[in-house]
């Protein structure tokens, strides 16, 4: 059985770390907890637009997959965590796949939550596949 890998793209003194960037075990990869922080300083502002806030998201988990020698083709289910739902959801919607692209699209949950970490506004699990 292979042994499972956990990648950081910054060093844990630069952010506020409590999990890895990305765990890849097996032919599954996950990241968790995705937000609109700066990866390399978790105490920089959050943009205050929610479009800003995927877009920032979208951008970390580039870096993030480049960092583990994945790409965004290799997503096969989303999380999406969003506060204000009824207020937010189509933004959220209209954000996501604007960074996601157009086909194939994976599999995906959108959530409606009370509340988010450092007044994120919406937050992103993702699982890869990590073989061909």
């Amino acid at each position: 059985m292979a042994e499972s890998r956990f990648i950081t793209v910054a060093d844990a003194s630069a952010r506020s770390r409590l999990a890895s960037d990305i765990v890849i075990a097996g032919e599954l990869a996950f990241v968790s907890g995705l937000r609109a922080a700066d990866l390399h300083n978790d105490r920089a502002p959050l943009p205050e637009m929610v479009e800003a806030q995927v877009a920032k998201i979208f951008n970390n988990l580039d870096a993030i997959l480049q960092a583990a020698a994945l790409t965004r083709a290799q997503i096969v289910a989303v999380k999406l965590y969003v506060i204000d739902f009824e207020r937010l959801f189509e933004r959220v919607n209209a954000a996501y796949i604007r960074c996601i692209g157009a086909s194939p699209l994976p599999a995906r949950t959108c959530v409606g939550v009370a509340q988010l970490t450092r007044g994120a506004q919406v937050e992103m699990d993702v699982v890869l596949r990590t073989g061909d």
